[in-house]
């Protein structure tokens, strides 16, 4: 039988949050991630964090996900090895493409192909790595130049670096980058069946890279209706589907129903996660909107499955 898999939270506004940072790390949860959009009304995502990282003691801390065309490597590095430092080594750097239309000409960012976005982000991790490990002796690329030697410090205190997983929901050029270079992959309102058909494909690209599929983590981030039946639990599913699918995403990655959505009681909510476990799931990200759902999850789930 597979083990429990671990449970985490992400937060969409960070507003209500910062009063209950410390209910939140005495909390059975693993992490606490929140989005990074420039498009969303909330404030600087990595400065919050490194905020949350003074307030708390044990939870982790990161990103589901920052999108890499908004960020320039290097200080994205720093940005990250600060949270790090500031939490004695709990900061998760999650990185995606970027997908959101309204995020990107509306605040004066170009919206390339989907390949160039992927091109970007692999570049982005290439550079931030070099970073981390303390110095980065030139690199040229298509979207990056470094010219010369340069010291980076201070570094993180996760060695060789910070977890890096890499949002994605199917096999293809994200799926590759991660298979060279991610420690997780984080995939997005997916059932246990979508996320068992993409396990392999992720393993052979995993073996392809030279690397054991045991390296790369399947992480899965939820919706949840408390109390919901499973016709019910549809509806979160197809108004988030129909939003992101406003907001410019594939149709062919969100075809989202009920099983991506935690539904029912506590009981029925430990026997849907152990249905993720069962396929690879080693982290379940749950999303919540306020600290009555975060207490509830806590208490009636998250406490269960680390008891």
């Amino acid at each position: 039988m597979a083990n429990s898999p671990k449970l985490s939270i992400i937060i969409t506004a960070q507003d209500w949050a910062g009063e209950h940072l410390q209910t939140l790390d005495e909390s059975h949860f693993h992490a606490l991630y929140i989005a990074d959009h420039p498009s969303f009304s909330t404030t600087d995502s990595w400065s919050w964090l490194a905020y949350a990282a003074g307030q708390t003691e044990r939870i982790r801390l990161g990103t589901h996900v920052t999108g890499a065309s908004f960020h320039h490597p290097t200080r994205l590095a720093k940005q990250v090895t600060t949270v790090d430092n500031l939490s004695n080594g709990r900061a998760v750097l999650g990185l995606g493409t970027g997908y959101e239309v309204q995020d990107y000409q509306p605040y004066g960012f170009k919206m390339p192909p989907f390949k160039d976005r992927v091109n970007y982000m692999e570049e982005m991790i290439i550079v931030m790595r070099q970073l981390f490990s303390g110095s980065i002796d030139g690199f040229d690329g298509q979207h990056f130049s470094y010219e010369g030697a340069a010291d980076f410090a201070p570094l993180p205190i996760q060695r060789p670096n910070p977890p890096i997983i890499i949002g994605l929901n199917m096999a293809g050029l994200a799926m590759q980058v991660a298979a060279k270079y991610a420690d997780g992959i984080n995939t997005w309102q997916l059932g246990p069946k979508a996320v068992a058909a993409i396990r392999g494909p992720l393993a052979d690209a995993v073996i392809a890279a030279g690397r054991s599929p045991n390296d790369v983590a399947l992480t899965g981030d939820l919706l949840m209706a408390p109390g919901a039946g499973h016709r019910e639990a549809e509806k979160p599913a197809h108004q988030v589907r129909d939003m992101a699918r406003g907001w410019g995403r594939k149709y062919s990655v969100i075809e989202w129903e009920a099983d991506g959505v935690l539904h029912g009681d506590g009981d029925a909510m430990c026997a849907q996660l152990m249905e993720f476990a069962e396929v690879g799931v080693s982290e379940v990200t749950i999303s919540i909107s306020d600290i009555d759902q975060a207490i509830w999850l806590n208490e009636e789930v998250a406490s269960r499955l680390t008891g």
